[in-house]
C-alpha cells in the first residue's frame, strides 16, 4: 500500500500554499499523482452536469467571479507541484467546498486540507465552519490536516500514533503506514481510561507492535496516565506528549456523535483538531 494519489484542497486562502507545499512534498517522496481541487462554492444541484454557465447572463455575473477565484487557485497550485516535480492535474468542481473535497477524497488514498482558521475572512459559509471534522466523517479515506501554524513542508520523521484498540485507530493506523514506513522514530501512544484502568491489553499492544514490525515499522510503546479533568483532556494529553516527544505528525482515529450530531467530534478528537500546531492524520 502506498499514496498512489493524494488529494488536496486549493484555494485562495492564507494557508492554501503552505497546505499545497506539504502535500506536493509528500507526493514527491512518494511517487504519488497529485489532485488539486478547487471547488466554486455553489452547491452541485446548480450545476449538476459541470460548470456550464452562458457569458452575459446574470447568473455568469454571480457566478463567473467564483470560477475565476477557483481557476486562479488552480494556477498556484500547478506552480508548485511543477516546482516539486510531481504528477499532478487541477480539477475545479462546482460544489460546496466540503462535499466536494470529501467526494474526490474517495479516489485518493490521502487528501490534504487545513486546520480551521477561526481569522480566516473568504466568506465562508456555515456549513464549512468546521470542514476538517466534515471532510474525516464523510470521506472514508485518512485525512493530513495541516496546522495553522505552518510547519516545514517536508514528510513527517517522527510520528506518534495514538492507540486504543478501536476501529478507528485500527483505520488510522493502516493508513498512516506509508509515512511510518519512512519515519525514524515512531511513538506508539496509549492513554489509560479515565478509571486509570488500561483500556488495551498487553496482548493487544504486542498484537500491535507487531502489525507494525510486519510493515518495516519499529514502534517505541508509551504509556500515559488518565489526564485530570473531562474527557476533553485526552486530546490535550496527546499533544503534551507529542510536543514532548519532539514529533512531526500525530496519528489518531477519528469519532463522531450521532447521527444528528455528525459534524461534533468526540472530545479528543475536537481538542486535537482545533488545537494541534503539528501535522494530525486523521482516518475513521
Amino acid at each position: 500500500m502506498g499514496y498512489d494519489t493524494i488529494l488536496v484542497h486549493v484555494d485562495l486562502s492564507r494557508h492554501a500554499r503552505q497546505r499545497i507545499e506539504v502535500a506536493a512534498a509528500i507526493g514527491a517522496e512518494h511517487g504519488s499523482h497529485l489532485v488539486g481541487a478547487a471547488m466554486t462554492g455553489i452547491a452541485s444541484a446548480v450545476f449538476p452536469h459541470g460548470y456550464n454557465v452562458p457569458p452575459g447572463t446574470l447568473l455568469a455575473s454571480y457566478v463567473e467571479p467564483l470560477a475565476h477565484s477557483a481557476r486562479r487557485a488552480l494556477d498556484d497550485f500547478e506552480t508548485i507541484a511543477r516546482r516539486h516535480g510531481v504528477s499532478h492535474e487541477a480539477r475545479m468542481l462546482c460544489d460546496q467546498v466540503p462535499d466536494g473535497l470529501a467526494l474526490l477524497a474517495r479516489f485518493a488514498d490521502l487528501a490534504v486540507v487545513t486546520q480551521d482558521d477561526p481569522d480566516e475572512s473568504l466568506g465562508n459559509t456555515p456549513s464549512a465552519a468546521r470542514m476538517p471534522d466534515y471532510v474525516v466523517l464523510k470521506a472514508g479515506r485518512p485525512v493530513l490536516v495541516v496546522p495553522r501554524a505552518a510547519p516545514p513542508a517536508t514528510c513527517p520523521r517522527r510520528i506518534m500514533l495514538c492507540w486504543n484498540g478501536s476501529r478507528q485507530a485500527s483505520s488510522a493506523m493502516t493508513g498512516a503506514l506509508p509515512l511510518l514506513r519512512r519515519a525514524d522514530r515512531t511513538t506508539l501512544a496509549v492513554f489509560a481510561a479515565a478509571d486509570g484502568s488500561d483500556c488495551v491489553s498487553d496482548q493487544e499492544l504486542a498484537d500491535a507492535q507487531a502489525f507494525l514490525e510486519r510493515h518495516g515499522v519499529r514502534a517505541d510503546l508509551a504509556r500515559r496516565d488518565p489526564p485530570r479533568g473531562t474527557r476533553s483532556d485526552i486530546g490535550g494529553a496527546m499533544l503534551a506528549l507529542a510536543a514532548e516527544r519532539g514529533c512531526d505528525l500525530l496519528v489518531m482515529g477519528c469519532y463522531g456523535h450521532s447521527r444528528f450530531q455528525q459534524l461534533l467530534l468526540g472530545g479528543a478528537s475536537s481538542t486535537v483538531l482545533r488545537d494541534a500546531a503539528l501535522p494530525v492524520l486523521m482516518a475513521r
